[in-house]
């Protein structure tokens, strides 16, 4: 950082700022507006992730985010650097992911006149973003990181955007005119009326077939023991969805995975910090029925009573309403009917076999639900597995367990391809002693392939394995039954794995589903990025997404 006198650029109160928060690495693509930041980093030894795309590291970041439970940074240069962002910033806001946008902007003096990569950034950031700032004067720049930081974290997570014009993080400032705020977090987390937890517990405690739907606002509670404790002290079966997978280890008794296909039996549901999306049916009949009764617990109010009444609402933090809960009703309030969780299970298991019905252990191709099961053989206890794509996405998420938190993380709700390897690459920077395993389409894994180079200039060992159908299976069989042809729906059948090899890492190809536990091997043993190019049925799609609700 260059400094005078004394003196501190503002990219380097930038650096410093994130450094008080505990940030030890940006994800980033280098630009002129954005230089004083990187080298306030490389001062300050703040990692500098670069990739090839700044939607990739927006989703490194996210990915950051999802595995530590802290805000991930980008930091991004102007005009085209922040465009390239935006779909970055949209996934987020939709999975509701706390991260910190940082993005350079044309000089305060030269201001509509027609800079050079000059548009207005906070207009494109405000529908994506919790909160979205400029920065006007070079002292105040740790006030607005700090800012940003809260607001990311605080309620119900999401993303952030700072903008800040390249003649502030150019402008040098004695150190001593600069205040860095200090306890500005609030570490209470709100409860629910007590009136209202008597109310919540006496409807489950009339339940005979009760379950609980835990989303991703059991993560960011970090109510895990929580959630089993209460789960088990009631004997209730769980279902948990997007970063709640992992948050009720799926080997559990009462554990009914991902799909909810409980919900239709179900007399009693408590929702604990999810929304009732498409993923879900909208919370509405065939899922689930208008009899049904529901308990929602939200850190959002505007979440309860969203596509369906709320038969009984409870805002609040989900790991201090399950405190609550817990304090109110007892097993021996509860008349669970014995055979239901068996039930539960039961329906989990057939829904699991339902995936690879059909499927020939000696076809042409490997079914991609053989490929998921040989898979998760050869998983350790520990590893990570990242999901992304179409088919692929379904087969894995139905038949893949995940154990602990931030174990299975999937592309979510909105449906966004490609962010599967930088997922995986924040993954394993966030827990480098794991084993980091990314299963992805063909077609996904194209929209950030030129990532598997950042893998490998940084030294990040994740494994990527392609289920290489050659093209957009899923639309591709939705063209061929409504039209009897297909158009703009073929990839070919690339070598993905030649391409890793040329970038740097280890590349092999699986035709037979019995070569994979010798090439999975021989990927570990490289300690380089791998790339595992498996060549999967065409024909075999994944028939999840035609469920009994309605989805679309």
């Amino acid at each position: 950082m260059k400094q005078e006198n004394g003196d501190i650029l503002g990219g380097g109160l930038v650096a410093r700022a994130l450094k008080n928060e505990g940030v030890s690495q940006i994800f980033t693509l280098s630009g002129g507006h954005i230089n004083p930041v990187f080298d306030g980093c490389v001062t300050e030894g703040v990692r500098i992730i670069d990739t090839h795309h700044e939607q990739a590291a927006v989703h490194m970041a996210e990915g950051w985010a999802r595995y530590s439970g802290r805000p991930g940074v980008a930091v991004v240069t102007a005009g085209p650097g922040v465009v390239n962002a935006l779909p970055g910033m949209a996934v987020a806001a939709q999975s509701c992911v706390p991260l910190v946008l940082i993005g350079g902007r044309s000089s305060l003096a030269r201001r509509d006149i027609g800079a050079m990569q000059d548009i207005d950034q906070l207009e494109l950031m405000r529908p994506l973003t919790k909160w979205a700032r400029q920065v006007y004067q070079v002292e105040r720049i740790p006030e607005y990181v700090a800012s940003a930081f809260r607001h990311a974290l605080s309620g119900r997570p999401g993303p952030v955007f700072l903008e800040i014009p390249v003649d502030i993080m150019h402008e040098k400032t004695d150190p001593g005119l600069v205040r860095f705020p200090e306890a500005y977090y609030c570490t209470s987390r709100p409860c629910a009326g007590e009136s209202d937890i008597r109310k919540a517990a006496e409807m489950l405690a009339s339940a005979r077939r009760p379950v609980i739907l835990a989303g991703s606002g059991v993560f960011w509670s970090g109510a895990s023991a929580e959630l089993q404790s209460f789960a088990e002290n009631l004997g209730i079966p769980v279902y948990t969805r997007n970063m709640g997978r992992g948050t009720f280890p799926e080997d559990h008794p009462l554990a009914g995975g991902f799909f909810p296909i409980g919900l239709m039996q179900a007399d009693v549901a408590l929702i604990l910090g999810t929304r009732l999306d498409w993923t879900v049916g909208y919370g509405r009949p065939p899922l689930l029925s208008m009899s049904t009764k529901t308990i929602h617990v939200d850190i959002e109010s505007s979440e309860i009573g969203q596509n369906r009444p709320a038969g009984f609402g409870l805002t609040g933090d989900v790991r201090a309403i399950l405190g609550q809960l817990a304090g109110a009703l007892g097993p021996e309030q509860m008349q669970v009917e014995s055979s239901w969780p068996e039930t539960v299970r039961v329906m989990r298991e057939a829904a699991r076999e339902s995936a690879v019905q059909g499927a020939d252990p000696e076809g042409e191709f490997i079914h991609p639900a053989l490929l998921c099961r040989e898979l998760r053989s050869l998983l350790p206890a520990d590893a990570s597995l990242v999901v992304d794509g179409g088919d692929i996405a379904g087969f894995s998420v139905l038949t893949m367990d995940a154990l602990s938190p931030s174990s299975l993380i999937w592309i979510g709700a909105f449906g966004h391809l490609g962010v599967g390897l930088p997922f995986a690459i924040a993954g394993k920077l966030a827990h480098p002693e794991r084993p980091v395993i990314l299963i992805t389409g063909d077609g996904a894994f194209g929209f950030s392939a030129m990532e598997f180079s950042t893998a490998v200039r940084h030294k990040i060992p994740v494994i990527s394995i392609i289920a290489n159908d050659g093209g957009w299976g899923q639309i591709r069989r939705v063209q061929n039954r409504d039209y009897g042809r297909t158009m703009g729906v073929e990839l070919n059948t690339l070598r993905y794995d030649q391409i890793a090899a040329t970038l740097g890492g280890y590349g092999a190809l699986v035709e037979k589903l019995a070569d994979l536990k010798t090439v999975f091997s021989e990927a570990v043993e490289s300690g380089l990025p791998a790339c595992i190019n498996v060549l999967t049925d065409p024909e075999s799609g994944f028939g999840g997404m035609d469920l009994p609700w309605k989805i679309n």
